[in-house]
């Protein structure tokens, strides 16, 4: 498969992505009919759960509550992941006095295509489809494409995972896709891709939807939803998506920007420490942002290092140059003071009187008598 191979499109079709071969789409629409509506396509067909190998620590992600029954096929997994996801967000948005975020979503079955606003030169998405259409809001994924995810098969087709970082098993790598898509949506509720969409490259919006999926993963962990291996699971395909594009429009992050931007959602649980990933300046450090409009909630503190703030942080001798050798500090560091020593090394007429003063030891003219000071001392002539 192919890895990022076209721009971002703005405007009224979408913004037009690849994702290892899956074409991502995403652009302008909204839904009045429900927070999450299910396509009016029928959709008999569906993949069962394929059982992963043993040592890919994956388990089961609860699903609503412990006591609910959970899916049995992939159809239901996908299904039952975007409801759990809306339901977050719902939340989200309420507490933020928020509209209710509105999305549909297609499943598309293994062979099949559908219809979209954001589809191929034929106007459809296929087997390699994992995208949110802001065309026609939205989200499309693959029966066959999640199921390849949860097996494992497009390790070898993913950019990031192909050349040795992370991979893709498990249950919780398909629902890291699906909070990730949905975050988009989120984007797209907010007015991002209108307002930022002329002025930020694909990569801000791909790492803060990355971000936006980690504090919903927050939020199941906190439920005690996720098991053993779930978080390993997400980090590892964050790691197998990440993309080395860097110079192509269509970049998406590397995998080590993934990782962390999903890390970054999870470790705070809190949609407005992703506000920076659509900071302009931060793009290239993942430096904190001001801009509160980028996320439903308050801003997170900075976590930024000391020496990321200054490059010199901690090393004197890069504060200054001439730090710890006296002698480049003061040239004449060391060579001996014209004036330190005996008074003699002072002065060089030091101790000599008649160096002092050329008529010392010579006799007073006006030394001794008084008349010998004054030639008119004496009585007056003059009345």
């Amino acid at each position: 498969m192919s890895s990022l191979i076209r721009p971002r499109l703005l405007a009224a079709a979408a913004l037009l992505l690849v994702l290892g071969g899956a074409w991502q789409y995403f652009g302008a629409g909204s839904n009045a009919n429900g927070s999450v509506v299910a396509s009016t396509q029928a959709q008999k067909e569906s993949s069962v759960f394929t059982p992963v190998s043993a040592n890919s620590g994956s388990h089961d992600l609860i699903l609503g509550s412990k006591d609910s029954a959970q899916p049995k096929n992939m159809e239901e997994f996908l299904t039952g992941v975007i409801k759990d996801v809306d339901a977050y967000w719902t939340k989200v948005f309420k507490e933020s006095n928020l509209p209710e975020p509105k999305v549909n979503y297609k499943w598309i079955p293994e062979g099949q295509t559908a219809a979209s606003a954001c589809g191929a030169a034929d106007g459809t998405l296929g087997d390699s489809a994992a995208a949110y259409c802001q065309g026609d809001d939205t989200m499309y994924i693959s029966l066959k494409f999640a199921t390849d995810i949860y097996n494992g098969a497009l390790d070898q087709a993913l950019p990031g995972s192909s050349q040795g970082y992370g991979r893709t098993a498990g249950d919780f790598s398909v629902a890291y896709i699906v909070a990730h898509e949905y975050g988009h949506e989120v984007q797209d509720e907010l007015g991002l891709f209108e307002k930022y969409g002329n002025q930020l490259p694909t990569m801000a919006f791909e790492l803060q939807a990355d971000c936006y999926s980690g504090t919903w993963a927050q939020s199941a962990y906190k439920e005690n939803r996720l098991e053993d291996g779930d978080v390993q699971e997400a980090l590892d395909s964050a790691l197998a998506v990440g993309d080395f594009d860097a110079d192509q429009p269509g970049h998406h992050g590397t995998p080590e920007q993934r990782e962390a931007a999903w890390k970054t959602g999870f470790d705070s649980g809190d949609p407005s420490s992703c506000s920076k990933y659509l900071d302009a300046s931060a793009l290239g450090d993942s430096g904190s942002s001001s801009d509160s409009d980028s996320a439903p909630q308050q801003q997170g503190p900075s976590t930024d290092q000391p020496e990321q703030q200054d490059p010199t942080y901690g090393q004197p001798e890069q504060q200054d140059p001439t730090y710890g050798e006296p002698e480049q500090q003061d040239p004449t560091y060391g060579q001996p003071d014209p004036g330190y020593g005996y008074p003699q090394e002072q002065d060089p007429s030091y101790g000599e009187p008649e160096q002092q003063d050329p008529s010392y030891g010579q006799p007073d003219p006006g030394y001794g008598y008084p008349e010998q000071q004054d030639p008119t001392y004496g009585p007056s002539d003059t009345i």
